[in-house]
């Protein structure tokens, strides 16, 4: 089957791949034999389109439905304006506040983080397009280290976490499509990490027409040290 490379996320020293299947607008996670996330300096970017082979993985764990092991991959294109096909096949899923996302089950933490608590109610799905009906502005921490994007929300902060590859942008406008995504189980059990055990929302990246591919940065942060298997 075909599938389009939609979402490249830092993790660690992998990088989740996400792609969407062409025949039927699925969501899937590519992962290799092993269920391991693809190597950091992974070939698949962005707008490439794959004819891949697959399987399930055997052993998922909601909300993240969307994970299967890669036997074989050949490139085939690539699809440049990744938000115009979005946009034909209907496929945003969400359009409204940052609240809405993920079947409006988002707690927030005192720092503004989203996050869906481990004991639920969990989404339905880990990952998403949505259109931000507003200017997401970059808010960096640590010295640009990490970067946020802020949805303003008055004097209650609404924050997300940014780990994808592109280069980021001081505003994402309004009416971008972006994809977000649940992180896998965070914090680990017996990690000394003072956050609310659960699955915490980030964005890997966001569609906008340019002749130019989007630039890809290094490696910044390990937030999630989550390199699979389990």
């Amino acid at each position: 089957m075909e599938v389009l490379i939609v979402a490249k996320t830092h993790m660690s020293t992998m990088a989740c791949v996400g792609a969407l299947v062409l025949e039927n607008n699925r969501f899937i996670r590519l992962l290799n034999p092993g269920n391991y996330n693809q190597p950091g300096d992974t070939d698949l970017k962005v707008g490439d389109v794959y004819k891949i082979e697959c399987v399930n993985r055997a052993y998922i764990i909601p909300p993240h439905v969307e994970d299967v092991i890669v036997m074989s991959r050949e490139f085939v294109r690539r699809i440049d304006s990744i938000s115009t096909l979005l946009t034909e096949r209907n496929i945003v899923n969400w359009a409204g506040h940052i609240d809405e996302l993920f079947g409006g089950n988002l707690k927030w933490t005192g720092s503004g983080t989203g996050y869906i608590p481990e004991v639920g109610p969990l989404s339905s799905q880990s990952v998403g397009f949505w259109r931000t009906p507003v200017n997401l502005i970059r808010v960096e921490f640590n010295n640009g280290a990490k970067v946020r994007y802020r949805f303003p929300n008055g004097s209650n902060y609404r924050n997300i976490s940014y780990v994808g590859y592109q280069e980021t942008l001081p505003t994402i406008p309004a009416g971008t499509i972006i994809r977000v995504s649940l992180s896998r189980l965070f914090p680990r059990e017996g990690a000394n990490i003072d956050s609310p055990r659960g699955f915490y929302l980030q964005m890997s990246g966001w569609y906008i027409n340019s002749p130019n591919p989007p630039k890809e940065r290094v490696p910044f942060h390990k937030d999630n040290d989550d390199d699979l298997p389990f």
